[in-house]
């Protein structure tokens, strides 16, 4: 079932440029992890929020004006604008009260379902068609997330926190919304542009919610490193992954960019290996190659 005027992206097989990319957006929101965990003992979340859209808006918008194409017509602005609300902004509460009242391992086990979510809308709007490799890629994928979380020490349960995990659910498929709603606007502003407007749109809403707040923070007393984590999520995890996720799903499509996702967790793993001296078990270990392996399959 295809939208009207829809057309099927031509497949891009083998290694590129945007897949070396994409392996550095994981990287980055993996880091991200950790600085935002540490960030929270400062601020808020509706405060840190506040702060790094703020920056991150004014960021993009110069970005987009020196390398952006492109000009929105009137329908492009209308479709922008409800990307940003329910993109960004209605994202971003989504997840940060899921993740405030269920576990951390159930929010990892259901963000990792977001590439099948994205996939499903992307194959109904004539997006892109799945094949049997990549239905098996997908799969394999989520498998491979739940062994990583639920081979840590993440608790998991589903008997309590049952409003955090359906916000949760929601926000993963606001994102896979997200995605595939922008792939018209992509094909015709590219990924600049596109991410520059609905990003835009997105943090006022997003500052407004939290500049309550930050006007009683005396934020004169915050030490320099909780503000080098502002800086590192405001313009690494938002400004340059959110370029790069939409530089993914332009030249790759939005399942082969959504796969990336799930890998996320293999580097948090990878980083707590070293730093927190947290040794992978062997469903760790399986799980992470199941997460490469389905990246193998939807990319060949």
């Amino acid at each position: 079932m295809s939208a009207p005027g829809a057309t099927t992206a031509p497949r891009v097989t083998g290694f590129t440029p945007t897949d070396a990319l994409l392996a550095l957006m994981t990287l980055i929101w993996g880091v991200n992890v950790i600085i935002v965990k540490a960030a929270l003992t400062v601020f808020s979340p509706l405060e840190f929020n506040a702060l790094r859209f703020a920056l991150a808006g004014v960021v993009i918008t110069l970005v987009a004006r020196r390398y952006g194409r492109g000009v929105p017509t009137a329908e492009d602005r209308r479709r922008l604008v409800l990307l940003g609300i329910f993109g960004i902004f209605i994202y971003q509460i989504a997840f940060i009260e899921g993740l405030a009242h269920t576990r951390a391992g159930n929010a990892s086990l259901i963000m990792g379902t977001s590439p099948v979510f994205t996939a499903m809308l992307s194959h109904l709007h004539g997006h892109e068609r799945l094949r049997s490799r990549d239905v098996a890629g997908l799969l394999i994928s989520v498998f491979g997330v739940a062994s990583v979380i639920l081979g840590s020490a993440q608790e998991v349960g589903f008997r309590d926190g049952l409003v955090g995990d359906v916000l949760m659910l929601a926000a993963t498929i606001l994102w896979a919304i997200y995605t595939v709603g922008a792939k018209p606007l992509l094909d015709r502003l590219g990924h600049i542009t596109t991410t520059a407007w609905t990003m835009a749109i997105g943090a006022v809403p997003v500052v407004l919610l939290g500049a309550p707040a930050l006007l009683r923070h005396d934020l004169a007393t915050v030490h320099p490193a909780a503000w080098g984590a502002v800086l590192f999520s405001s313009l690494g995890a938002v400004v340059l992954a959110f370029l790069l996720w939409y530089r993914g799903v332009e030249k790759l499509g939005s399942t082969r960019t959504a796969t990336y996702s799930n890998f996320q967790p293999v580097i948090v793993l990878l980083i707590a290996w070293p730093l927190l001296h947290e040794t992978p078990t062997l469903w760790q270990v399986a799980g992470a190659g199941g997460i490469f392996t389905s990246i193998y399959l939807t990319r060949s």
